[in-house]
């Protein structure tokens, strides 16, 4: 008990000194909320990125298989970028059909294409590289 009140006692002081207070309170104060930045410093900062969202649409990739889960009718890609829709990842993605996992296994560098509607992603086609 006397050790958790003398750390009590210096975090107080570290926190006082680092805040520059010359109280010696050993209680800790809730502090209001910084005031907004005003116009000028806003006007200074970095513009923040903003996510772009793909258009809808079909876009070839192309990439190797990693899984086969023909019950899920899914197939996990070490895919390339896809220009316009998300850069180069290991990505699971649904097929619309599952005959198209007939003739590719794990390992294989595929073609396929990927539609994009309103938000969700899904093979339409996909075929052995040659």
């Amino acid at each position: 008990m006397r050790s958790t009140v003398f750390l009590a006692a210096i975090v107080s002081c570290a926190l006082s000194a680092a805040c520059g207070s010359t109280a010696t309170n050993t209680a800790v104060k809730e502090t209001a909320p910084p005031a907004k930045p005003t116009p000028s410093v806003t006007a200074n900062a970095m513009p923040m990125p903003t996510a772009s969202v793909p258009k809808n649409g079909d876009y070839t990739g192309k990439g190797k298989v990693t899984k086969i889960d023909v019950e899920s009718r899914a197939v996990e890609l070490d895919h390339q970028e896809i220009k316009g829709v998300m850069p180069a990842m290991r990505m699971e993605f649904f097929v619309i059909d599952p005959a198209l996992l007939n003739g590719v296994s794990v390992g294989d560098v595929v073609d396929f294409t990927l539609r994009y509607k309103d938000g969700q992603e899904i093979i339409t086609t996909l075929v052995k590289a040659k």
